[in-house]
């Protein structure tokens, strides 16, 4: 009897500027694990090939390991695109929203304004998706921590050390040993570029091509209309 009555619906606490504001970091940081961990994948893939020769940096390692980056970022690219589509469409019912709240109209349906759309959100999920290596670059900087803090970038984030590596390599072949290498590994942080480039620039490619199919779409009904409505007056 008990499960027959009918439930309270819990209120929502009114959304503030701060509280947005934490809602909108959970949502990109929530999103920037899984491009993160295929950044994490493929580094391992481009690791296990350097195995192949560890005295020494060859050609076909670079490659292998610049395609595995490269790879990385492609699905890093698909996610925030994918993820610009949506938060459109998030943004369009966030309109509707708005205008029934100016004419006093309470709308239905649940609405989180966290993942609207704002052209700035895929730089900052990209963001996230480079702080371990922020993390891991400032061990790497420091002399007293720089082996330390390569291997844990190594292990976790190889696509932002292995440029500077073969950067060493190239500059000084066949040295090694140092005290504290003559390309820092803290020029690792630099690479966070990479993940903030492409999340920023095809989370907004998602959300333009979606613009661009819902104003289609509306074009077409109009159309759809227009012939209804001649057929009609004939």
């Amino acid at each position: 009897m008990l499960n027959d009555l009918p439930k309270k619906e819990k209120k929502r606490k009114p959304l503030t500027k701060s509280r947005l504001f934490w809602r909108i970091q959970k949502e990109c940081a929530l999103h920037a694990v899984a491009p993160f961990m295929m950044y994490l994948f493929m580094s391992l893939i481009a690791l296990a090939c350097q195995v192949i020769a560890p005295d020494s940096t060859e050609w076909y390692e670079v490659l292998i390991s610049a395609a595995c980056i490269v790879c990385g970022a492609a699905f890093n690219a698909h996610l925030a695109y994918q993820r610009g589509k949506l938060h459109y469409d998030a943004y369009l019912t966030g309109c509707i929203h708005r205008k029934n709240k100016l004419f006093g109209i309470e709308s239905g349906g649940d609405h989180s304004p966290e993942k609207e759309y704002r052209f700035w959100k895929g730089f900052l999920l990209g963001f996230y998706v480079g702080i371990p290596v922020i993390i891991m670059g400032l061990f790497a900087a420091i002399p007293a921590t720089w082996a330390g803090g390569e291997v844990a970038l190594v292990m976790f984030a190889g696509w932002a050390i292995f440029p500077i590596q073969w950067a060493r390599a190239y500059l000084y072949p066949g040295e090694s040993g140092w005290a504290y290498p003559p390309v820092s590994g803290g020029y690792s942080i630099l690479m966070i570029f990479l993940p903030i480039l492409v999340s920023g620039a095809f989370y907004i490619l998602g959300a333009m091509m979606q613009k661009r199919s819902k104003e289609e779409q509306a074009q077409r009904a109009e159309r759809v209309a227009e012939a209804a409505k001649k057929a009609r007056e004939k």
